[in-house]
């Protein structure tokens, strides 16, 4: 696989966005980022929390990290969840840090957390979500490649009401890119305070750069089903192929257009989805379950299965790919 992990780029001013309303700015002198302030959206005060919370939490995931010579410069005591999947004192670190500044700015709202989930609502695999203010939260999404000092590391935030996503919010701390959205803002999503687009020029596999991650289970009817899907991709003349190891920072490249499409059968949690679906949506895509069809994702405890870009590209690669069992 040819993985590709430099700097994300600014977007070009010609290509074709929307165009925006004149937005106040100001600067975060910790992180350099424009802090646009959209004020059209109904939303706007959940937005500026996750914003400074992902970029607090990005602070603290760097302080693990001293060095680029691999997992020996990473300072993070790591644990195995289960297989392979692995949890680290950075993870929970973040999310109590994280979780409490949203308790502090709003104390009724209900969080549900990658690491800790003792004050989360109950649910089994499946299972709706509530519907008041809910926040999800992961604290670092690609806990792996963290330990390895792989840069595809991602805070993801997000919040929900009435059981839809309306704020969400990655930022991967190594990469420095701050992506963020809003339901109503008037402005689409914003990389670095820019506005960016999905992939629109994607309408088929053939012209297709997918990121697709298969994650945690190892057992053996998984792992063929997984690897049978990426053949028929590869055969169906798919452009490109990519696996980050990281579900929300793929979703900020679709809305980002760095890739054309995302799919997933078995990302870990609502956690991994909820801020990247504001992300692609509002950058002009869709967020599809890959269970079902033309079916936008629904929020649900447990793993699910997720496909998102352009409506075309997605519709082309769910086919090629048929429906995982």
């Amino acid at each position: 696989l040819n993985l590709n992990f430099e700097r994300d780029q600014q977007p070009n001013q010609s290509a074709t966005t929307p165009t925006t309303p004149t937005t106040n700015t100001t600067i975060d002198k910790r992180n350099d980022h424009r802090i646009s302030t959209m004020s059209q959206s109904p939303y706007q005060a959940e937005l500026e929390l996750a914003k400074s919370a992902a970029i607090k939490a990005g602070e603290i995931i760097r302080s693990y990290s001293a060095g680029t010579s691999g997992r020996s410069s990473n300072s993070a005591t790591v644990c195995v969840k289960s297989g392979v999947d692995l949890v680290t004192e950075a993870d929970t670190h973040v999310e109590k840090v994280v979780t409490q500044m949203i308790k502090d700015a709003f104390p009724e709202d209900i969080i549900v957390g990658e690491e800790d989930q003792a004050e989360c609502p109950k649910g089994g695999q499946g299972d709706p979500f509530p519907s008041g203010r809910i926040w999800c939260v992961d604290p670092i999404d690609g806990t792996t490649n963290f330990v390895h000092n792989y840069p595809f590391v991602a805070v993801s935030i997000g919040f929900m009401h009435q059981s839809i996503p309306r704020v969400g919010v990655v930022y991967n701390p190594f990469t420095d890119s701050l992506y963020e959205a809003a339901e109503g803002s008037g402005v689409g999503t914003l990389l670095n305070g820019q506005p960016v687009r999905i992939d629109s020029d994607a309408t088929s596999v053939e012209d297709c750069l997918l990121v697709n991650n298969i994650g945690h289970y190892r057992y053996d009817d998984f792992v063929d089903e997984s690897t049978d899907r990426v053949k028929k991709w590869l055969k169906a003349g798919l452009r490109g192929y990519r696996a980050s190891g990281s579900a929300a920072q793929n979703l900020a490249h679709v809305a980002s257009g760095q890739v054309s499409c995302y799919y997933e059968h078995g990302y870990g949690g609502p956690w991994d989805v909820c801020a990247g679906m504001v992300l692609v949506r509002e950058a002009g895509g869709v967020v599809w379950d890959a269970r079902e069809d033309g079916t936008d994702l629904q929020m649900r405890f447990g793993k699910g299965s997720v496909c998102a870009g352009g409506k075309k590209v997605v519709e082309d690669v769910l086919r090629v790919a048929g429906k995982p069992t």
